[in-house]
């Protein structure tokens, strides 16, 4: 009789201390990353041992960057208001490679229409980033860079990659 206990115990516990993504109530996302996956990114940054970690100062030069030991180098960034509407949107143009050579096309974006139906925000709940029609599950939350991996599709050769504040 005991051993069951100790196993509901055990498991409620466990329950317990599943750590949450922990994002504040009212935190705002104020970008969007579009980056080359780690391996792309180790590939074509020259200088990898020189590559700093990511800095949260609103200087628009993010790149290349580390989190957690991976590098990765901005294909695209978003840049939001407050209320999640496109402030400004960066192409990052690289001459050093082709896109093809990774399987990849280079992203194609109307910039005359971009920004009409363009709002990215967290869900009610903050547990999930609605992404213009798309709502992505939050995969890992960097709290002292205050930056959001969702879960997705890796096999593009990106990445998306939220900062809130």
């Amino acid at each position: 009789m005991k051993t069951p206990l100790y196993k509901l115990a055990f498991l409620l516990i466990l329950i317990a201390c599943e750590r949450k993504h922990e994002i504040p109530i009212g935190s705002k996302i104020t970008a969007k990353y579009i980056v080359l996956n780690e391996n792309i990114s180790r590939r074509i940054v020259h200088d990898v041992a020189n590559v700093k970690e990511f800095d949260r100062s609103d200087n628009n030069d993010k790149e290349p960057f580390k989190i957690d030991g991976k590098v990765y180098k901005i294909d695209i960034d978003f840049r939001l208001y407050g209320d999640g509407s496109l402030k400004i949107l960066n192409e990052h143009l690289y001459h050093s490679f082709n896109y093809s050579d990774f399987g990849m096309k280079k992203i194609e974006i109307n910039k005359k229409t971009i920004g009409e139906k363009f709002l990215i925000k967290f869900s009610s709940s903050y547990d999930k980033i609605i992404d213009c029609n798309d709502t992505l599950e939050i995969e890992k939350n960097y709290q002292k860079e205050k930056l959001l991996f969702v879960k997705e599709n890796t096999d593009s050769g990106r990445i998306r990659i939220y900062e809130y504040k």
